[in-house]
């Protein structure tokens, strides 16, 4: 999982080329290019978490160890100015892979995700200043695990994933923080997929990279949330891949490692408009 703070990207957890689950946490500074490893992620060890970022705190929390027999609904919160790790309230919904998650304001969010054979589409937020959670209205479309997330302004947004199936999805919606209400947008012209990569730029978000059970996709898509429209972008500069980290800084989105059809990576690539 990943996020970014200010002018600094953040990777950690994981599985790596080994097969081994990961608690290492990485510090990545766009001003001078450099990883500085962090304090170790106090949590169990797992992949398929989730995260993101609220001021100058990020926070991990979900997850699976050992494909299936261990799933998490622990929450942890990662402090930039101490490098120190902290527990916070567990999220109530069940433990379970492929959450999608996601910050607005002084709020994080969680969503999606599953356990083996049965997904969700409940939807979740966490208050940073009470260290509490609430139930939100549930993602309208289909359960499913693993679907790409990112947030413009006020509104987030959810789409692509895996359902029962397996069903892959390229359905598309938005969230809206002030009336708690989801409306449909324009579906992801791409094949379906899950484990793609998102981030946003201003009023742009992006989709790409994934999976379908068969082939890795390296193709890349930009979304506009003025015209509620599509296009191509140049595709993403390394292999294609599942599971990339994805994260902007500025007017620069990044996605990094993940797994593409031979093993584990650990390349990190810049995205320019």
């Amino acid at each position: 999982m990943g996020f970014s703070i200010g002018t600094k990207g953040y990777i950690g957890t994981g599985l790596d080329a080994g097969g081994n689950f990961m608690v290492d946490f990485w510090e990545w500074d766009q001003s001078t290019n450099v990883w500085t490893q962090k304090a170790n992620f106090i949590g169990n060890i797992r992949y398929e978490a989730a995260g993101f970022s609220i001021g100058t705190k990020g926070y991990i929390g979900c997850g699976d160890y050992n494909v299936g027999p261990t799933l998490y609904n622990d929450f942890y919160q990662w402090d930039q100015g101490t490098n120190t790790w902290t527990a916070k309230a567990n999220y109530p919904g069940l433990g379970r892979f492929g959450i999608v998650g996601f910050s607005i304001g002084t709020k994080g969010y969680f969503g999606c995700g599953g356990i083996s054979g049965t997904y969700y589409n409940d939807f979740w937020e966490w208050d940073q200043g009470t260290n509490t959670w609430v139930a939100k209205a549930s993602f309208p479309g289909v359960g499913r695990s693993s679907p790409a997330g990112f947030t413009i302004g006020t509104k987030a947004y959810i789409g692509t994933g895996r359902a029962v199936g397996p069903i892959y999805q390229t359905d598309f919606y938005e969230w809206d923080q002030g009336t708690n209400t989801w409306s449909i947008k324009a579906a992801f012209p791409g094949a379906a997929r899950f484990y793609a990569s998102a981030f946003s730029i201003g009023s742009k978000g992006y989709i790409g990279t994934g999976y379908n059970g068969a082939t890795f996709y390296g193709d890349f898509w930009e979304w506009d949330q003025a015209s509620n429209s599509w296009v191509a972008r140049a595709n993403f500069g390394g292999t294609a891949r599942r599971a990339g980290v994805g994260f902007s800084i500025g007017n620069k989105g990044y996605i990094g490692t993940g797994t593409d059809a031979g093993a584990s990576i650990k390349d990190f690539w810049e995205y320019c408009q």
